[in-house]
């Protein structure tokens, strides 16, 4: 017996120190799809808020490019976005580390070791506005493949970004540095997803009621611009609600292609939808157009987060294509649509 445990002490001294009586030594899991995104994202929203001060506190952070003016658009959406990116970033903490940052901020202990500070922060516009379409794409990617509950909350960030990249584009002339978002056939899983820790997704009664509201919504939006088209003698603004008419009928169509392929509720297409106050006067009319594209963001980042990884394509970019339709409304946007109260 002696020399039997001589043996097995022997043995697991091969495997590395052993403390008799002494708790196993815990190896922490490998991360899954969920925090590899959650890292990659906080690390680009901290280069982002330290490129945002940045560009803010110097000149080419108003400049209008035409007479070196000051352009007040361009400080706005400076403005806006520097307020908005540390609400996305702790949007985006565990609870342990929002205590972590509280506890170091109230308390800190001269012993520990600082945070690094970000690398590679945008000296300027132009790469600010490059970081903010990296951005931009990988919150598209992770939006498509992390769990409902992160998914939501990343495609929200997502939209807000796109909508800051319009802003920050008409603001500034540099549109041509900001690339279409993806159509929902060009949002693809890009990454392999780990095994050991799976992304999971809500429940089903969920999915079936958000994609119920995103039909009717879409339904909706394309009765009342076809409305508004009848009321308008401009043909260049006919032909836009037109176009948006039709845009919001195929969008329903696939949504409607999609419960049914899921055994959600469709919603079929009604002949005449209630209007506000029956007949739209001037005022209503004009407020419209603000008003669906709005509603269609928030129901399609709440189907976002619902839906199976299989179908979230079709979501996410539709909240990202009406992120751009406010952004050229000049309507404001909170910094989580869909999870915190709207301001206007």
């Amino acid at each position: 017996m002696l020399g039997a445990g001589v043996l097995g002490l022997l043995a697991l001294s091969g495997c590395g120190p052993v403390q008799l009586g002494g708790p196993a030594e815990y190896t922490p899991p490998p991360p899954g799809i969920d925090d590899l995104y959650r890292a990659d994202l906080l690390a680009l929203l901290d280069r982002a808020i330290a490129g945002t001060a940045t560009v803010v506190g110097s000149d080419s952070g108003t400049g209008d490019g035409a007479d070196g003016g000051s352009s007040p658009a361009l400080a706005t959406a400076l403005g806006i976005l520097q307020e908005a990116l540390p609400v996305q970033r702790s949007a985006l903490l565990t609870g342990a580390e929002t205590e972590r940052e509280a506890q170091a901020e109230q308390d800190p202990d001269p012993a520990a070791t600082p945070s690094p500070a970000p690398t590679a922060v945008p000296a300027d516009l132009s790469a600010l506005i490059t970081l903010l379409v990296e951005l931009r794409e990988l919150g598209t990617d992770a939006a498509r493949q992390v769990s409902g509950s992160l998914a939501r909350p990343v495609a929200a960030i997502t939209a807000h970004t796109a909508w800051t990249l319009r802003r920050l584009a008409s603001a500034s002339g540099q549109g041509e540095a900001v690339p279409a978002v993806r159509t929902a056939e060009e949002i693809e899983p890009t990454r392999e997803v780990p095994t050991t820790d799976p992304p999971s997704i809500g429940a089903t009664s969920d999915f079936h009621t958000t994609i119920e509201t995103a039909q009717d919504e879409e339904w909706y939006a394309a009765y009342v611009h076809e409305v508004l088209a009848a009321r308008t003698d401009d043909e260049d603004e006919q032909a836009g609600h037109l176009s948006m008419t039709e845009t919001h009928r195929a969008r329903a169509a696939v949504l409607g292609e999609i419960a049914e392929a899921e055994g959600a509720p469709v919603v079929t297409r009604e002949a005449v939808y209630p209007l506000p106050g029956g007949v739209l006067d001037e005022r209503a009319a004009a407020a419209m157009p603000t008003e669906l594209s709005r509603a269609l963001l928030l129901a399609h980042l709440a189907l976002t987060g619902a839906a199976p990884f299989a179908v979230r394509s079709t979501a996410i970019a539709a909240a990202l294509a009406e992120a751009e339709v406010l952004a050229g409304l000049g309507e404001s946007l909170s910094p989580l649509p869909s999870l915190e109260p709207e301001t206007d």
